[in-house]
């Protein structure tokens, strides 16, 4: 049943990605990844009303301790996405997606060292299956003779994917409880406010962030154009939130929330740019996958299949 959770909350991140690409690629020009990370306040913000209206007082009743450690998952959140911003601005969404796969393994091993989980050997072997099916499609994606990737992506990229791993065990450590609403209410409740604590204080400190997001959502070209992006992209990261966290609060080993977040990502991705490829070709920005590639696609399923029986043997 809880794989449920990281499948929608997978398929939300990919929707909710399609509209970060596109204002990365139209609306933030470079050095304003500042105007991106602010503008996600309006997301937070939203949370925390709507679990108040749902939860009221009970979202307070969380021992201090473990709302410090989500209010610190939160400000590490807000890192992992300024480096990613930054990372769609200086390279291509395909390198990306290549050197993001590395975040299962980060999963497993920081899964291993901090929430001192144990993976059996069958979930190992599975897990290994799994990669080699991503790293099968990822790889094989990428054009040959194509334009030399900027080690700078690389870099910021795998920062990125850390950090994104970091603030989803930080999350479960600080977890209380199983598959209780309420819990979930108030882990996010200050995960949430971690993540516009440290937003704004990057803010105060950081000017650039401020001139930032002045010329792309106050008064620059489009700006109006921009902000409806923006939130459209916010509110489908929160849904995504959600159903995520709901994921790693139910799971029984969460650092294999990301491995099945990756696989369902993969053909998630496939869905969108065949069937919504025709509709909207700008705003995908990808063309139609050719018999290789779904080729591609059938075969890693394949070792997709095989590793998720191996892994619940």
């Amino acid at each position: 049943m809880w794989l449920v959770f990281p499948l929608f909350g997978t398929i939300f991140y990919n929707i909710g990605g399609y509209i970060q690409n596109y204002l990365t690629d139209n609306a933030i020009p470079k050095k304003r990844a500042g105007s991106y990370i602010i503008i996600r306040i309006f997301c937070h913000l939203t949370a925390l009303v709507l679990l108040l209206a749902v939860f009221g007082r009970a979202v307070f009743m969380m021992p201090i301790l473990n709302a410090l450690g989500m209010m610190l998952a939160g400000a590490i959140n807000v890192i992992s996405t300024a480096f990613y911003c930054k990372a769609l601005q200086k390279g291509d969404n395909a390198d990306i997606s290549i050197f993001g796969q590395v975040t299962p393994l980060f999963s497993v091993v920081l899964g291993m060292i901090i929430l001192r989980e144990s993976i059996a050997l069958n979930q190992w072997i599975g897990f290994i299956f799994i990669m080699v099916a991503i790293m099968y499609v990822v790889m094989g994606g990428r054009q040959k003779g194509g334009k030399k990737i900027d080690p700078k992506v690389v870099i910021l990229t795998i920062i990125s994917s850390f950090f994104s791993v970091l603030s989803d065990i930080v999350y479960a450590k600080y977890l209380i409880g199983t598959a209780d609403y309420t819990h979930f209410a108030q882990a996010f409740f200050f995960f949430e406010v971690g993540c516009i604590v440290f937003t704004i204080l990057a803010t105060i400190f950081c000017e650039s962030w401020r001139v930032a997001i002045k010329k792309t959502f106050i008064s620059g070209p489009h700006h109006k154009r921009n902000f409806a992006y923006a939130l459209c992209e916010n509110f489908t990261f929160l849904v995504a939130d959600i159903l995520y966290k709901l994921g790693l609060l139910m799971a029984p080993i969460k650092s294999l929330v990301s491995v099945i977040g990756r696989v369902v990502s993969l053909f998630t991705s496939l869905f969108i740019t065949i069937f919504f490829g025709r509709v909207f070709p700008k705003f995908i920005g990808a063309k139609r996958p050719n018999k290789q590639t779904l080729m591609r696609y059938a075969v890693a399923a394949v070792f997709i299949v095989v590793g998720l029986v191996v892994m619940n043997y």
